[in-house]
C-alpha cells in the first residue's frame, strides 16, 4: 500500500447518513464475544464503531429479560450499532421500534449469520435464499426506525449462489444507509479463504458505504482489503479476539505504514484490564466464566499458555484468576 494513500484512509470520516465514523476499522458484532467490556476496550484502542452482540428480534418483542439486557447502551460505547436478526417483517419492525428507543447510533440487520439455530428460523444467511423477503424486512425496518438502518450480508448461500450484489442493491433501494459484506457464502461458514472480489463488486454496484469483512487478521490485511476492494472500511471479528489493540495497529499502519507490536507482558496488562471491566459489569462468577475464553485468546502462543489455560478454566474464584494471570505475567518477564 502506498503511504500517501494510507493517510487518506485513516483521516477520512465514513458517512452513514448523518453519522460520521472515524477511521477505517470497526468491531464485528460477535455473539458471546463482543460484550460491553470488550467493546469498551476496542473503542479505547481505536475502533471506529462497535456493535451489540447478535440480538433476536423475537426475543425482544417477547420482552425476554436476557435479550433486553443486550440493548442497554453506555454512552461511552458510541458510536454504537445494535444488530438484530429475524425472518418476520412485522416482528423485525416491532423490534426496530424497541431498539430505536434504546438510542443506538444505527440499527444493523443481520442477513449473514451461518449458525444453524438462526438459519433454521429462516433468519441470518437463510434470507439470501429469499431476496423478496429480505427486501420486505429492510423496508419494514426502515419505515419504523428513526435512525440509520444498515445490513450485514454474506456473499451468498453457497458458492453456486452468490447474490451479494443483488442483496446490497435491495438494501440501498429500500433505504439502507450502508452494507457490510462478509466475503464467504454460508456454505463455507468461517472456513477457506474469503473472496474479496465479491466486496469489490458490491462496492461497484451501490453508492452507499460498503464495509468489507473476512480474513482481516493484521494491519497489512486491512490495508490490502481497502486497496483491493475499494471498500470504505473493514470490519474485524476473529482478528480482534484476544487482540483488541488490533485497531490501534491498523490505524497506525494506515497513517504511517508501520505499527508497534505489543509485548507479551503488555498483552497480559490488556487482559487484566478486560478482566477488571468484566468484574465491574457482571456478577463475579459470571465474569470468571465469560473471561475464560478471552484469557485463552490473550495468551495464545505465549510460553506456558497451555498450562495457564488449563488452570484458569478450572478456577471459579475471581481473586485466584487474577493472581494466576499476574504470576503468568511475572514468568514472562523473567524469560525476557
Amino acid at each position: 500500500m502506498r503511504r500517501d494513500a494510507a493517510k487518506l484512509y485513516i483521516d477520512y470520516l465514513m458517512p452513514i447518513a448523518s453519522l460520521k465514523i472515524k477511521g477505517r476499522a470497526v468491531l464485528a458484532p460477535m455473539a458471546g464475544v463482543a460484550d460491553t467490556a470488550f467493546r469498551l476496550l476496542a473503542l479505547k484502542y481505536g475502533a471506529g464503531m462497535v456493535y451489540s452482540e447478535l440480538i433476536s428480534a423475537d426475543g425482544l418483542v417477547r420482552r425476554n429479560d436476557k435479550t433486553l439486557e443486550l440493548i442497554r447502551i453506555r454512552e461511552e460505547e458510541r458510536p454504537f450499532g445494535i444488530q438484530i436478526f429475524g425472518s418476520d417483517p412485522s416482528v423485525m419492525s416491532e423490534a426496530a421500534a424497541m431498539v430505536s428507543q434504546a438510542g443506538p447510533d444505527l440499527i444493523d440487520l443481520n442477513f449473514g449469520c451461518p449458525v444453524r439455530k438462526v438459519i433454521q428460523r429462516g433468519a441470518g444467511s437463510a434470507l439470501l435464499k429469499d431476496l423478496p423477503l429480505l427486501r420486505r424486512i429492510v423496508r419494514s425496518v426502515v419505515r419504523q426506525a428513526d435512525r440509520p438502518v444498515t445490513a450485514k450480508i454474506r456473499s451468498g448461500w453457497s458458492e453456486r449462489s452468490i447474490v451479494a450484489e443483488e442483496a446490497a442493491r435491495i438494501v440501498e433501494e429500500e433505504g439502507g444507509q450502508a452494507v457490510t459484506v462478509h466475503a464467504r457464502p454460508r456454505s463455507m461458514k468461517f472456513q477457506g479463504e474469503a473472496d474479496w472480489t465479491v466486496i469489490a463488486r458490491v462496492k461497484e454496484a451501490v453508492s452507499i458505504p460498503v464495509i468489507g469483512n473476512g480474513d482481516v487478521f493484521s494491519p497489512e490485511d486491512a490495508g490490502r482489503m481497502l486497496d483491493e476492494t475499494g471498500c470504505d472500511a473493514v470490519m474485524i471479528g476473529r482478528g480482534a479476539m484476544g487482540r483488541p489493540w488490533i485497531f490501534e495497529e491498523v490505524n497506525a499502519f494506515l497513517r504511517n505504514g508501520r505499527y508497534r507490536l505489543l509485548s507479551a507482558e503488555a498483552r497480559i496488562d490488556v487482559c487484566l484490564a478486560h478482566y477488571g471491566l468484566a468484574l465491574e459489569m457482571l456478577e463475579p462468577e459470571r465474569a470468571v466464566r465469560e473471561m475464560r475464553k478471552h484469557i485463552g485468546w490473550y495468551v495464545k502462543g505465549l510460553h506456558g499458555s497451555h498450562r495457564l489455560r488449563k488452570t484458569v478454566f478450572e478456577m471459579d474464584d475471581p481473586v485466584q484468576v487474577e493472581s494466576c494471570l499476574r504470576d503468568f505475567q511475572r514468568s514472562l518477564k523473567k524469560e525476557d
